[in-house]
């Protein structure tokens, strides 16, 4: 039996625990904890903490040889940097495909990939490392997105589209087909993008402008 370690213990935290325990068979998988850097996390949650408590900090772990990681961190940025530093202790990442999600078998999925539930990803879309993409989140034909990106809820990237990495595309936001959106860009929540954004921009709006 292997053991599930959940990297992140704030709300993104909370919900991969659920969907894992969605996903995975108990005669396979043990839901061994949290890690988390803040010891308070949980505190507000006693009915999660019977059932899988903070086991210890990002940067202190051990990592364990029946150990399996889900990289459980909201945020694009956070989740490459600590992706890094149990990547540095050897960890192994799981991808976390709930079984309602729609995942084409043409698709290429890299390492540490969340799917929440009614997430979408389309046929030859190529998703990067330690993406998340959220319910109902849906990622187009042919869209190429980089390592460590955000998808959040109801966000629609058309196809052919290319997502750079550490990007956050917001509730509702829309990525018009065959588009660029560059590395560690974020899109705002509701807006509409109508033509390609540079590195490290934050567009908002309909159309959506850089600010």
């Amino acid at each position: 039996m292997l053991d599930i370690v959940i990297a992140g213990a704030g709300g993104c935290g909370r919900e991969v625990y659920e969907m894992a325990k969605e996903t995975y068979s108990p005669e396979e998988f043990r839901i061994k904890g949290f890690l988390t850097d803040i010891p308070t996390d949980l505190d507000d949650y006693p009915d999660i903490r019977k059932e899988a408590d903070i086991v210890g900090s990002i940067r202190d772990y051990e990592v364990q040889e029946n150990d399996r990681f889900l990289l459980a961190i909201g945020d694009a940025a956070g989740r490459k940097k600590v992706a890094g530093i149990l990547k540095g202790k050897g960890a192994k990442f799981l991808n976390l495909i709930h079984p309602s999600a729609i995942c084409s078998a043409y698709a290429t999925l890299g390492e540490g990939i969340i799917l929440y539930r009614m997430a979408g990803i389309s046929d030859h879309a190529k998703v990067g490392d330690f993406c998340l993409i959220n319910s109902l989140g849906s990622v187009g034909h042919d869209v190429v997105l980089g390592a460590c990106t955000v998808v959040c809820p109801f966000a629609a990237i058309g196809g052919n589209a290319k997502i750079g990495e550490e990007c956050f595309i917001s509730t509702h936001a829309t990525i018009s087909p065959k588009l660029t959106v560059g590395a560690r860009s974020c899109v705002s929540a509701n807006s509409f993008v109508a033509r390609n954004v540079p590195e490290d921009s934050f567009v908002m709006g309909v159309p959506a402008k850089n600010y």
